[in-house]
């Protein structure tokens, strides 16, 4: 099973979102040109990342019960 976690920079992260999506999140008042906002973009992504890879921890183990 691929793992979705793995640690990646906030420059990462960033540089992963198109410029069609940063302008739907401008619309909604997220500018992830402004620090502030672009770490709570991040911070969000990394809690993402952190509850798929436990999700795929607890499908591993109940699996093989």
């Amino acid at each position: 099973m691929l793992s979705y976690r793995r640690d990646r920079s906030a420059a990462e992260i960033l540089r992963s979102v198109p410029p069609r999506d940063r302008a739907r999140m401008l619309r909604f008042g997220l500018d992830l040109d402004d620090p502030e906002h672009a770490a709570l973009f991040v911070s969000g992504v990394r809690a993402a990342d952190d509850a798929i890879a436990a999700q795929e921890r607890w499908e591993r183990e109940n699996a093989r019960r």
